[in-house]
């Protein structure tokens, strides 16, 4: 490859797209420290005769003048992108986009613009252009439509958890009556639960980690404030393991299930806790015992109503007579009158 070639290749991929930008001497430099022999005056002159073909933009506004690629700018991929990598980024676009901050999620658009394009043009690999729409996740439970979510509100949000910057928020409670109430919060992760957003943070002067559902936030700004870790840190993963978007009732316990065959057989490909265990109560195979240990939880006791006469619960005491009080007030909801 000739010198002036691949000078102007490389100088093409070191412009950035707007609205960041990068002076001559900031390009030439740049060249240099990749072993490109040239001059500041050389790289003058390969942007203005680039700008005349590509979509460059100077800006004049300061000294030295910037260099970018339009927003709308194609992008140019030397490499081109492969059919296997456009899948990926069509996947990941689908699937992941609200879990990457702001900027990260603009500056992919051309990518996955381009990624597009390619698989609708692939047309020796019909299964890769196609794959997208054979393939769906789905929750666990009815499809339920995620609250509406105010795009500033959840932008403003990111940018808090990212720079570690405390927010200023509107937040309507769950309360009846649907209070708002205003507080100066310490962001400190973000967790999606279908169909729910939720941001984990600390308020005002207390140090225990709260989780705030996106939608509930009104309104928010980001304060000058660096935000805070509690006392000891943070641990994302110890506070989902605790229980905290589950609806904490109690502590670990062993759960003692009888169960019918389906369930049994449903519960030892999907099992409830590594140490659970599943004994056959009769020689059919028609009932088993479980043994589990695991959080007391609202949602626990939520999934052991919703599978019905499938399941009797055994032990512990306490969730057992919290489920025989919840199917009692049932029946009374359900009570048939007599026909006769």
């Amino acid at each position: 490859m000739s010198e002036y070639l691949q000078r102007r290749l490389l100088l093409m991929r070191l412009i950035p797209r707007q609205p960041r930008k990068k002076s001559a001497p900031e390009l030439y430099e740049e060249l240099t420290e990749r072993g490109i022999e040239t001059t500041q005056r050389t790289v003058e002159r390969d942007l203005e005769s680039l700008s005349a073909l590509m979509p460059l933009v100077r800006d004049e506004r300061s000294r030295p003048y910037g260099w970018s690629w339009t927003t709308d700018a194609p992008l140019l991929d030397l490499p081109a992108i492969d059919p296997e990598t456009a899948l990926t980024l069509r996947v990941m676009d689908a699937h992941a986009s609200a879990l990457l901050p702001p900027n990260a999620r603009h500056r992919l658009i051309p990518y996955m613009e381009r990624a597009e394009t390619v698989l609708e043009q692939t047309v020796d690999n019909v299964g890769l252009r196609t794959w997208p729409d054979r393939v769906r996740v789905l929750g666990g439970g009815p499809p339920l439509q995620p609250p509406a979510l105010t795009p500033e509100v959840f932008e403003t949000v990111q940018h808090g958890v990212l720079e570690r910057r405390c927010l200023d928020v509107h937040y309507r409670s769950r309360s009846r009556g649907a209070v708002t109430k205003s507080y100066r919060i310490h962001p400190l992760a973000l967790v999606f639960r279908e169909p729910v957003s939720y941001l984990v943070a600390t308020i005002g002067p207390y140090r225990d980690p709260r989780h705030l559902a996106l939608h509930r936030i009104l309104h928010a700004e980001l304060a000058d404030e660096p935000a805070e870790d509690p006392e000891g840190g943070f641990d994302l993963d110890a506070f989902i393991a605790q229980g905290a978007f589950d609806y904490p009732e109690g502590d670990e316990v062993t759960l003692q299930l009888r169960l019918d065959d389906g369930t049994a057989f449903h519960l030892s490909e999907a099992p409830l806790a590594g140490d659970q265990s599943l004994t056959p109560l009769d020689d059919e195979g028609c009932l088993y015992e479980l043994h589990a240990t695991v959080q007391y939880t609202a949602r626990l006791r939520w999934w052991l109503l919703g599978l019905g006469s499938a399941v009797q619960v055994l032990a512990p005491e306490s969730l057992r007579r919290d489920i025989a009080g919840e199917i009692q007030r049932l029946a009374e909801l359900y009570e048939v009158p007599s026909s006769g």
